[in-house]
């Protein structure tokens, strides 16, 4: 027996209803906390059409403000990444949508703090949209500051495209629409819908992944249970 969390490739769904007061905020952080270094963090976002522009517009604003550096420092937001390895493969994806014909929205600039200080390899936040269903940028896990926003028409459509990947660790989906809510929530191929929030946990919960994002349940009950060999008898009377 074993429990494997592996990695994610999470969508946030947004609907023309969402509360942007509410959905900007946490979906900035979802996107780039601890500098996309995350399994849970959102790396593909998709807005319905006609939200579509004014998202796009507030979450870009948002995501400008977000201070890269020092983490002694109380002003900053975002640290350096891991490695000089992982900078250059996260770099590499933004290049990769550069030569698709992707818009590269906001971070392109390069931060030169790594030049400057020699403490740690730093990137700023970064948005891309025109990005394609099929590019690597949608189907691999980048692990680290970059997420797609891209437009959606239908219910049925965003379902499609958000499980049409081979991960499912999980999703976060913003709607006043209690039945739109159930019904999209129901059809995520995931193991976690946050609905109109992320990253909140009870810890008694069940945590986990589908398709590569893992193998079995970790949480109070779900965890006690793994751990246990449990054995059948069968007498003949």
């Amino acid at each position: 027996m074993c429990v494997l969390q592996l990695g994610g490739k999470n969508p946030a769904v947004i609907f023309n209803d969402a509360d942007l007061d509410k959905c900007i905020p946490t979906t900035v952080r979802s996107s780039f906390i601890n500098q996309g270094e995350i399994c849970l963090c959102t790396s593909r976002i998709y807005v319905q059409r006609e939200l579509y522009p004014r998202f796009l517009e507030r979450f870009s604003e948002e995501t400008r403000k977000l201070v890269v550096g020092d983490p002694k420092d109380d002003k900053s937001i975002l640290g350096a990444l891991i490695s000089k390895e992982h900078l250059a493969k996260v770099k590499g994806y933004v290049e990769v949508a550069e030569k698709e014909g992707a818009t590269i929205l906001c971070g392109k600039e390069d931060m030169n703090l790594h030049d400057k200080n020699k403490q740690g390899y730093f990137m700023r936040p970064t948005i891309v949209t025109d990005v394609s269903d099929e590019s690597r940028l949608i189907k691999e896990e980048i692990f680290g500051p970059v997420t797609c926003v891209m437009p959606f028409d239908t219910e049925e459509e965003v379902i499609q495209r958000a499980n049409n990947v081979q991960y499912g660790l999980c999703a976060t989906l913003w709607t006043t629409n209690a039945s739109v809510l159930h019904r999209v929530s129901r059809a995520l191929q995931v193991g976690t819908v946050w609905a109109n929030c992320w990253l909140v946990r009870d810890l008694n919960m069940p945590f986990g992944g589908m398709k590569d994002s893992g193998i079995g349940r970790e949480g109070t009950t779900d965890s006690m249970e793994f751990f246990m060999e449990q054995k059948t008898v069968c007498v003949k009377l």
